[in-house]
């Protein structure tokens, strides 16, 4: 049986239909596939990145209570303790001796602690205020640290010229963090406000002994 002309045309118009259907399906769901590979890739990303950031922010929470233990050790004049976290602790004896003849006490310690060069080591400002005695008005002040960790604790290098060159570059770099700019400005500022209410920690401060 021969088949009418209009018949071939409408069957051929009909599979060329049904192949556009099928290409645009296919398309579709290829295209759906690849949002979804695509979603699940930005999804493992954003999860990595908040693990990395949780992890952090455990990490500094740790370093800033070994600082505030070091903190502890110092007005205690614990040596045993500092002798096994202080890289120079034949420095560090020395301005024990000036603290325990001159200063009352630290209060008002505050740290904030900045990634370091590497995965284990950390720069962590200290801010405070210093309560000489005799003096009723406390000197604030700010002290900046290079940490590294050390088994389960921690290891502070108290001697900028026997630091890792490393740990002296991040502290660098770190000086031009608008963050940091910002801590030093307003510790700056309360240091100069605190010399000037009061002549006798202007009188001391002059003198730099426990420097």
């Amino acid at each position: 049986m021969k088949l009418k002309k209009s018949t071939v045309i409408i069957l051929v118009s009909s599979w060329i239909l049904f192949l556009a259907v099928c290409v645009s399906a296919y398309l579709k769901l290829d295209l759906l596939y690849a949002k979804k590979i695509t979603n699940e890739k930005i999804s493992r990303k954003q999860t990595q990145e908040d693990q990395r950031e949780k992890e952090q922010q455990e990490k500094r929470k740790k370093v800033q209570a070994f600082m505030s233990d070091y903190y502890q050790w110092i007005q205690k004049n614990d040596r045993e303790n500092l002798k096994k976290v202080t890289q120079d602790f034949q420095m560090l004896k020395k301005q024990q001796k000036k603290f325990q003849q001159y200063v009352e006490k630290y209060q008002n310690l505050s740290y904030r602690v900045e990634e370091g060069p590497n995965n284990q080591s950390y720069i962590v400002y200290v801010t405070y205020e210093l309560k000489i005695k005799g003096i009723s008005t406390p000197a604030p002040g700010l002290s900046v640290y290079g940490v590294e960790e050390k088994g389960n604790s921690f290891f502070l290098y108290n001697n900028e010229n026997r630091e890792p060159e490393e740990i002296t570059a991040a502290k660098e770099e770190s000086l031009s963090n608008r963050e940091t700019k910002e801590l030093i400005a307003k510790v700056s500022r309360d240091y100069e406000k605190a010399k000037k209410s009061d002549k006798k920690l202007e009188k001391f401060l002059k003198g730099s002994q426990i420097s």
